[in-house]
């Protein structure tokens, strides 16, 4: 098997790679699909967890106002 690898790395490497002939294949298509896949999926769950961070914890008084206290105008909130 390592003498098969061998042969092939000395091939490439005496015939060369001509930039003409390669092009990146369905392979690579496919990674980077699963890159962007997976960079998508690691952003939401930190949206999620930076949302969870915002509420305080039980029994502790919320320093910033609520979304209705933001919402209503000064003169209602009495």
């Amino acid at each position: 098997m390592y003498a098969q690898l061998a042969t092939a790395l000395l091939e490439v490497e005496n015939r060369g790679l001509d930039p003409n002939i390669v092009k990146p294949g369905w392979t690579a298509l496919g990674i980077v699909a699963l890159l962007c896949l997976a960079t998508f999926v690691l952003a939401r769950s930190f949206l999620k967890h930076s949302r969870k961070a915002l509420e305080p914890w039980e029994g502790e008084e919320p320093d910033v106002p609520t979304l209705e206290e933001q919402t209503t105008r000064p003169h209602e909130r009495r």
